[in-house]
């Protein structure tokens, strides 16, 4: 992890803090949606990181920036596919 790129970096950790904490909270929660959990707190993270990326990106250090952008794309990409899966056909009838 030595010689990755700064946004690589803050990628990597942004994605790991929010991923870890979604899984002790789908892990402890007492309700059955474990990917529900999961894609709710990716969700909150994601948005947060496209808003914090955004800030840092134009007020000047584009690396971090990037960095917080990437992790907000990835996050939101896993918070559609969790909370998706989280759904059944039996949640609508």
């Amino acid at each position: 992890m030595k010689n990755w790129k700064l946004a690589y970096r803050v990628t990597f950790i942004n994605c790991a803090i929010v991923i870890f904490i979604g899984l002790i909270i789908g892990i402890f929660s007492t309700a059955d949606g474990f990917a529900f959990a999961l894609g709710i707190i990716c969700l909150g993270g994601g948005l947060l990181d496209l808003f914090l990326g955004f800030i840092i990106y134009l007020s000047g250090a584009k690396e971090i920036g990037k960095g917080f952008l990437n992790s907000a794309g990835i996050l939101l990409l896993l918070s559609g596919i969790s909370c998706g899966t989280g759904l059944e056909i039996s949640d609508f009838h």
